[in-house]
């Protein structure tokens, strides 16, 4: 592996929730999922709501954008006080915002009222933690204006303990939250309808059967992803702890002292060190440090492990009691805390990989679906290159039969017809089995309709995230598609990119990209783009890019589609770049 990684196991995550709400359930609570510390991925979002919650919060009006993109229907509610400057971009994205400055609600009516919407505000109450929140003088005064507000609806009121002050949910202060609910009742005559009392740390509260019944909806983050409550941090009841765990790869070895040798002064960070004196010791460095976690926030699943420290890049840790002995190229994992996973999923460095246990382990052998000249007579061109068992050819295949293949762990080729590439992708999305998309060609005439954009869009449930689409190679490219890629803020990749990025890199680049939040990849080539080196691809180019695609693990559709070979010749030609991405090799 070429840096660290976490996987994100999404059956744990669809448990933990289930647990979790049938709790709040009991309690007449409705539960909202927080994905923030997974920065809005749409898996988890998924998984969260096949879980039972009833709608999704983020705090980052980018990651409520894709959640969107990623097919997110359920009510989202962006958490982080909105910010004057993006009225407008919160009413057109987030159904509902938790508010605090009376400024801003009313930039978010005149920008609901101009697009003829209206956007629900929950007012937030600041109960002492010293967060976001009305001063309790003033709630009375925010809930007349807001009640006033055209293209506002008041939702109800809100508070958040736990959070910066530390401080607990208790019966006083939750009741101190319905009472205002009362008040609100008795002086406007409006039905308050949501009273919204926090976060995993009120659990304990709602478990032993004190939380005021007037109290009837919880945004529950760190309880269903890490299986924690958040006042002692201990294990919740009924949830897993380890939904998400870092691996990192021992890149160093050696025995060497447990106290550096010289004058001791400042670490890379401005602290003073202080070591013990154990002897000599053997020592891992591991290709994970502090760019890319919080280190203090990591825990060895394997006791016998001992972290030391870190530096930006290394992590060091004595592995001298594991058994067996470690070797160099070991992977350690690692469970964490939730600061040390917001950090991961925040960085760039760390890889994410979606793991779900529910996957039906099948048919993985590859099936060549459609009837393309490409497909003919199969074996002298195939060969032994093909991992999984004698691959499939299917003239008459349908899109159920490709999504089954997928479903059980193997590929699919189509050529000729990307129509049939739009359908695999669009169905493996509303399967809650999301494909990222490399599209390798000169021109980005790619099918918008997929994002959502044009005449002709798929469902929202089927749509691919814009975040998960990357284009490389591209050389001719108008106005127009300048502009949607722009907006859409999709990776691109001109000839000119790859020119300066080598192919290897740029491909790496693409597939780290695509492959975030899904279950592979989806790669489109255009035979277009290999002209031999004159303004596109070199014929050894586009094999390099095909061999990155094999090794990476992450094919799961093969889309050779374009300009058709126009003899056998040419045939023979494509077909090779095809088995470089299905895993041929010179020495197979």
């Amino acid at each position: 592996m070429a840096g660290p990684s976490v996987t994100v196991d999404e059956a744990k995550i669809e448990a933990n929730a289930r647990a979790i709400v049938g709790l709040c359930a009991e309690h007449g609570i409705e539960t909202i999922g927080v994905c923030k510390v997974v920065c809005g991925m749409p898996a988890v979002a998924k998984a969260m709501i096949r879980g039972g919650v009833r709608g999704v919060g983020e705090s980052r009006l980018e990651n409520v954008l894709r959640l969107r993109a990623g097919g997110i229907v359920e009510p989202i509610s962006l958490l982080r006080i909105p910010p004057l400057s993006a009225a407008a971009d919160i009413v057109t994205s987030a159904d509902l915002s938790l508010n605090s400055e009376m400024s801003v609600v009313r930039a978010l009516s005149l920008a609901a009222e101009e697009r003829g919407i209206r956007h629900g505000v929950v007012l937030m109450v600041d109960l002492g933690d010293l967060r976001e929140g009305f001063w309790p003088d003033d709630l009375m005064e925010a809930v007349r204006e807001t009640l006033e507000l055209p293209g506002i609806r008041f939702q109800g009121i809100g508070a958040n303990l736990a959070c910066y002050g530390g401080v607990i949910p208790t019966e006083k202060n939750m009741g101190e939250l319905a009472d205002w609910a009362a008040r609100i009742e008795d002086a406007f005559g409006t039905k308050v309808e949501t009273v919204s009392g926090g976060n995993s740390s009120a659990l304990p509260l709602v478990a032993a059967g004190k939380m005021p019944a007037r109290i009837n909806q919880l945004r529950i983050g760190e309880a269903i992803l890490l299986g924690r409550e958040t006042v002692r941090r201990q294990p919740w009841p009924g949830t897993a702890q380890d939904a998400f765990a870092l691996a990192a790869e021992i890149i160093e070895l050696k025995r060497k002292p447990s106290v550096p040798i010289g004058e001791i002064g400042q670490d890379a960070f401005g602290g003073r060190p202080v070591f013990a004196d154990k002897g000599e010791m053997l020592r891992a460095i591991l290709n994970v440090g502090r760019e890319d976690a919080d280190v203090d926030g990591l825990f060895p699943r394997d006791r016998n492990i001992v972290i030391l420290g870190a530096s930006s890049d290394h992590l060091i840790a004595d592995v001298t009691a594991c058994r067996p002995p470690l070797a160099l190229g070991d992977e350690l994992t690692f469970d964490m805390s939730y600061s040390a996973l917001l950090a991961v999923m925040t960085s760039a460095y760390v890889e994410k990989r979606l793991v779900d246990d529910r996957r039906r382990v099948g048919d993985t052998r590859t099936l060549f679906a459609g009837a393309s000249k490409l497909f003919a007579d199969p074996q002298p061109w195939l060969g032994a290159a093909l991992q999984g068992g004698e691959p499939e050819f299917s003239p008459a295949c349908g899109i159920v039969e490709c999504l089954e293949r997928m479903r059980a762990g193997g590929r699919v080729v189509v050529a000729g017809a990307t129509a049939r590439a739009r359908e695999l992708c669009a169905a493996m999305a509303a399967a809650g089995l999301p494909l990222g998309m490399i599209w390798i060609g000169p021109e980005p005439d790619f099918d918008f309709g997929l994002l959502g954009v044009g005449s002709d869009p798929v469902p929202p449930e089927a749509r691919l995230s814009p975040e998960q689409l990357v284009f490389l190679g591209l050389r001719n490219v108008g106005k127009e598609q300048a502009e949607l890629v722009r907006r859409l803020r999709i990776e691109s990749y001109t000839m000119e990119d790859v020119d300066v990025l080598g192919v290897r890199e740029t491909m790496r680049r693409a597939l780290r990209r695509a492959a975030t939040g899904c279950r592979g990849v989806l790669v489109r080539f255009d035979p277009a783009v290999a002209d031999r080196g004159r303004d596109g691809l070199t014929d050894r180019e586009c094999h390099l890019a095909m061999e990155t695609v094999a090794a990476s693990d992450l094919l799961r559709v093969l889309d050779v589609s374009g300009r058709e070979p126009a003899g056998e010749r040419d045939a023979s030609r494509w077909r090779r770049f095809m088995l470089s991405a299905l895993g041929k090799r010179i020495l197979t």
